[in-house]
């Protein structure tokens, strides 16, 4: 059983004492866009009250999904749990013993925002709003004497040596799970369905596979013939139901856990999705950026948001911080992929930044724990613009590449630099599975030719894969406004076009953003202008240039009817399932392979054509 705590009283102060002026606010929650505590860091209280469990029910958990970020935790004034130096990676700790038995209990939670050298983010060396608070959701779970705690999942398509996209075909299946408080004669009960709720296709009824299991067993890794693979244009899902029964029956935890078949690669210098090689657009999208809510955003925000990235034609994306599991979700439903990074982000510390390696060892398990499900996440990512010319930030770089594979062997990792072009054959972005490079040649990066600088990287690194992981403009800083953003995005893509080992970029970015270290605004409006849309998501004339640019297909009015093309360059994927909407008829499209065309012939030009993906979502307008 599991409720979310939203309404809770609040107050700021170094004691608790501040509660007793303390006012209701909903979690989640943020104090810095309040106007009088915008700038404030320092201590947050919390409180609210929870219910004694309920017949049949004897622990509580609480789950925090996000709390910005020295927390510490109280039940009925007795310490329950702290959880310091990671503010964006979500946290579990149980309160069965200091809950009162037949009556509410108080429940109060203190969070610290003050800058550390002791956190990620370190000190002050990151760029985005440092909002504090309970800024995602808090849920309260109660069980029986049996709770599952954890189960890790495999899920991997066997993919055939063909060169071509599959869609189906035999997938490995099989989990690992958890039980705390599990006797000798327990059982976990398990069930397999197709579909999920909320994805492209609804969850099934009937389980495609079950069985029990006694506990500390697993479920051995196996075949199963005829599974549908995830695909970023095909985003198919499975759930894995769970139920922990007593061994009188009686049912004490259960949980669900939804994921997809499906395998992203690398091999030499290419990226192949389910077998086929791809070469994909992306752009970075700056979450907690609007100033009415900062961090704590809702999910209709979130979502509102990365539906402006999706509609942008972008396929790739990537997030500086770690966010909340519901977004994942939504990726993991419309088909957006994700590098998710640890908050390690500038050039602090100046000395060796394995100083911190107890903080990114935390912040590296605690992620990978708790998002490895997600098909969406295709990537790890252990830093960004660290320095990466100095032996130091190399060595780290190696250790936790090293680390992040110990935890899943499944997903590339890497390192994400700004300095490769000083060195290129000694930058720590080597070290990772993919090179990835902040390319701001013309404007942060100054004295480099475009074509020069790459070609000279590619010779450094041959046969490896690369992504241009930020490039844009950023305003004041660079005259020109966003015409001259539109010219250095178009110029940007026709250097990276020609280039086959560029296997994906990220355009940088979405929106402007909310930072402490911006160069516009103040307060809850300090902002970086460095986005395609405003910070309340208002877009401008750079967006649509994106979006075309971005467009997996091509269309153009011929003498014989409408031309349809499938780009070959960058983006580069196959196209399947897409229609042609002419006012209120869809037509399917038939599959498009790179450098594929199709006609229709005798078709007039008119008003309302579009093409669209299977998802429904909009690609352009003919």
């Amino acid at each position: 059983m599991t409720a979310y705590l939203s309404q809770w009283n609040f107050a700021v102060g170094e004691t608790a004492q501040c509660l007793e002026k303390g006012k209701p606010v909903a979690v989640p929650h943020t104090w810095n866009t309040q106007d009088t505590l915008e700038t404030y860091m320092g201590k947050g209280f919390y409180s609210c009250q929870i219910n004694p469990c309920p017949s049949g029910k004897e622990r509580t958990f609480l789950h925090f999904h996000g709390a910005y970020r020295d927390t510490e935790v109280f039940v009925n004034g007795y310490p329950a749990g702290t959880h310091k130096g990671s503010g964006y990676t979500p946290f579990t700790m149980e309160i069965t013993s200091q809950m009162n038995a037949s009556a509410p209990s108080e429940l109060m939670v203190s969070v610290d925002n003050r800058f550390s050298e002791n956190a990620l983010p370190y000190n002050k060396s990151f760029d985005w709003a440092h909002d504090g608070g309970l800024i995602r959701p808090v849920e309260c779970r109660q069980t029986g004497r049996i709770a599952i705690m954890d189960t890790c999942v495999t899920a991997e398509p066997v993919i055939l040596p063909t060169g071509k996209r599959q869609n189906e075909g035999n997938g490995i299946f099989g989990f690992c799970p958890i039980m705390d408080g599990a006797k000798g004669n327990d059982t976990l009960a398990w069930a397999l369905y197709f579909g999920a709720e909320g994805s492209l296709v609804p969850k099934g009824s009937t389980p495609l596979d079950s069985g029990t299991l006694k506990p500390g067993e697993a479920l051995v890794p196996h075949l199963l013939s005829g599974i549908s693979f995830w695909h970023f244009d095909r985003p198919v899902l499975y759930t894995l139901q769970l139920a922990a029964l007593c061994a009188d029956g009686t049912l004490s935890d259960e949980k669900e856990i939804v994921f997809g078949f499906r395998e992203m690669k690398i091999q030499g210098d290419g990226w192949f999705f389910n077998g086929e090689r791809v070469r994909l657009p992306g752009m970075e999208w700056m979450p907690g950026s609007d100033p009415a809510t900062g961090m704590a955003e809702s999910r209709e925000d979130m979502e509102a948001w990365l539906t402006r990235l999706k509609e942008s034609n972008s396929i790739l994306t990537r997030f500086h911080w770690q966010q909340d599991d519901w977004v994942y979700d939504w990726c993991d439903r419309h088909g957006m992929l994700v590098q998710e990074e640890i908050p390690f982000w500038g050039k602090q510390p100046e000395g060796d930044p394995e100083a911190l390696w107890p903080v990114t060892c935390i912040h590296l398990t605690e992620m990978v724990h708790a998002h490895r499900h997600h098909p969406s996440i295709i990537a790890w990512g252990v830093g960004n613009e660290l320095s990466g010319q100095k032996e130091s930030v190399q060595r780290y770089v190696r250790r936790a590449c090293a680390f992040v594979h110990s935890l899943d062997s499944t997903r590339p990792v890497s390192y994400v630099t700004n300095t490769a072009w000083q060195c290129p054959f000694q930058d720590a972005t080597k070290d990772g599975d993919i090179l990835c490079i902040n390319d701001y040649i013309g404007t942060w990066h100054t004295g480099l030719d475009q074509e020069i600088a790459w070609e000279t990287l590619l010779s450094a690194h041959p046969g490896r894969a690369f992504v241009p992981s930020e490039f844009g403009l950023c305003e004041p800083a660079f005259s020109g406004g966003d015409q001259a953003r539109e010219r250095i995005f178009l110029e940007k893509l026709a250097s990276y076009r020609p280039k086959d080992a560029i296997a994906g970029t990220v355009y940088f970015c979405l929106n402007d953003y909310r930072t402490h270290m911006g160069e516009e605004g103040t307060g809850r409006f300090r902002q970086r202008v460095h986005g395609s849309m405003d910070m309340t998501g208002h877009k401008k004339p750079s967006y649509d240039t994106v979006k075309q640019t971005y467009s997996p297909l091509t269309a153009q009015w011929t003498s014989d009817g409408l031309r349809i093309s499938c780009r070959k360059d960058l983006p580069c994927y196959t196209v399947e399932g897409y229609s042609l909407v002419i006012g209120d008829t869809a037509l399917l499209l038939p599959t498009l392979s790179p450098g594929e065309e199709w006609l229709y012939a005798g078709l007039q030009p008119q008003k309302k054509i579009s093409i669209r993906r299977p998802s429904g979502d909009h690609v352009i307008d003919v």
